[in-house]
Parts: structure tokens; C-alpha cells; sequence
């Protein structure tokens, strides 16, 4: 989850930046959050790694005009664009973040990684590559599309969702939820993405993680079978949730034309 959020963040205020609603240090902090560093990698014009706020000027210069969040699973690619080399990195990670821009500019997203800083926190990595041009979302759907997407999805799984009681009886697991309630009111988000995509990100990331956490506690499931069961029953809804997570960091960028630029 800590891997979304933060790809989330870069998404939502780098696109803030990149249509002129807010500043490059408002965008620069709010990405960076409670981390030690992030630096961006082959940042065009740019030969070193360099801190969000000038990537974020660059990638302007560069002609982005918004960012998209992918969140690729194992056998599900959407939204991503390729070469290959790139999906498979991506699927790898669990997060993208691709740029969307005019149709004469070469296409970019970025991929992270982390690594932990002793007394510090983390340190992330962001590097920047050129990618096949798609017309953006690339088969994910939009924020209305979306929400009913989300609805539907929990409507066809009240069973399964009512067997997800992966806090009975475990403390562990219990804290672990109220971390996770924690860590989501953290969450800062600029103020022009919509009010529906702020609380779409809100309620599918808690679901999300929620389902992560089943699928590593097994839940109520007694036996291997149930297990596979539930988990193969709930695909669907884990589907419909990481793209409701895309849909609502990514919102602002359904629009059209930007506003005027800071």
C-alpha cells in the first residue's frame, strides 16, 4: 500500500503541478511526504538524479500535461503502455506512473524503487523512461466508470466481503487494520482534484488494503480450498478496486485543456 500512496501522490500533485495549480514545492513535498529523499532518474535534459520539484519543471518543459497511475498485476497489464521491457518492470513493481502529453513529444512514465535508509526512512527512486504512445486511460476505466465499476463489484461480492473477518480473534491482524486507517488519513491530496475522486481514493484504498490483507491472513477460511475459493470469488471485486485507486489519483487528468500555468 505504502508503494500506491506514494505513486499515488506523485500522480495526483504532479498533475496539480503540471496544469498550474499548484507550486513546484507544494508538489515536491507533499510526493516526498514522510520519506528521507526522492531523486528522478533520466529526467530529460537532466544528467544526474534530481529532487521531484525539478523533475516536475522538466517534464512541464517536456510537454506532459498530466500523470496517470497504473496499478499492473500478474496477467492484468491495463493501462500500461509498452515496450515489453517496460510492462514486465512495471508488473514487477505493482506502480507506474505515466505521463500524458501532446502527440509530438515522445511518450514517458516513471517506475520507483526504494530502499531503506538507516535512522532516516525511505529513499526512493524514480526513473524516467520513454514508452509506446497509448491513448490515455488504455483500458482503465474513467472516475464515473469507476465508482459504478466499484459498486457493482462489492454488490456481487456481499458474501465473500462478509467472510473477509480477518480481525476476529487476531490482534495482529487487528492492528494492522488500524494502522492502515492511520496511514489513509495521512493521505494528503490537493485540493482541486474532485471531492468524488478524493473519497473514491479514501474508500477503495481502504478496501484494497483490506483485501491484501485477507489474501495474506486467509481471512475466515478454514482450509486451503476455502481459501482458494474466496480468493478466486474475489478477484473481480480486487480488480474493480485497484481500478477505482487509478481512476481517483488520476481524475484531474480526464479533464481537458489545463488551466492556466503557474
Amino acid at each position: 500500500m505504502l508503494q500506491t500512496r506514494r505513486a499515488g501522490a506523485l500522480t495526483s500533485w504532479g498533475t496539480a503541478y503540471l496544469q498550474g495549480a499548484v507550486s513546484l514545492d507544494d508538489a515536491d513535498t507533499a510526493t516526498v511526504g514522510s520519506d528521507s529523499v526522492h531523486r528522478v532518474a533520466g529526467v530529460p535534459g537532466e544528467a544526474d538524479p534530481v529532487p521531484v520539484a525539478i523533475a516536475l519543471g522538466r517534464l512541464r518543459a517536456h510537454g506532459l500535461t498530466a500523470l496517470r497511475l497504473v496499478l499492473p498485476e500478474p496477467g492484468d497489464p491495463t493501462g500500461l503502455p509498452g515496450p515489453p521491457s517496460f510492462t514486465a518492470a512495471a508488473v514487477a513493481a505493482g506502480t507506474a506512473v505515466v505521463g500524458v502529453g501532446p502527440a509530438d513529444v515522445p511518450a514517458l512514465a516513471l517506475l520507483a524503487t526504494t530502499a531503506r535508509v538507516p535512522g532516516a526512512g525511505d529513499a526512493v527512486r524514480w526513473d524516467v523512461v520513454e514508452v509506446d504512445r497509448v491513448r490515455a486511460p488504455a483500458g482503465l476505466p474513467t472516475l464515473s466508470e469507476a465508482e459504478r465499476g466499484l459498486a457493482e463489484a462489492m454488490a456481487h461480492s456481499t458474501a465473500e466481503l462478509a467472510a473477509l473477518d480477518v480481525a476476529r480473534g487476531r490482534e495482529d491482524v487487528a492492528g494492522r487494520l488500524r494502522s492502515l486507517d492511520r496511514a489513509l488519513r495521512d493521505v494528503e491530496l490537493p485540493s482541486t482534484l474532485p471531492a468524488r475522486a478524493q473519497r473514491l481514493v479514501a474508500t477503495a484504498s481502504r478496501l484494497l488494503g483490506v483485501l491484501d490483507l485477507a489474501a495474506e491472513t486467509d481471512g475466515g477460511a478454514v482450509t486451503a480450498s476455502e481459501a482458494v475459493r474466496r480468493s478466486t470469488a474475489l478477484r473481480p471485486l480486487r480488480t474493480a478496486t485497484r481500478y477505482a485507486v487509478c481512476a481517483a489519483y488520476s481524475a484531474a487528468a480526464e479533464g481537458g485543456a489545463p488551466p492556466g500555468r503557474r
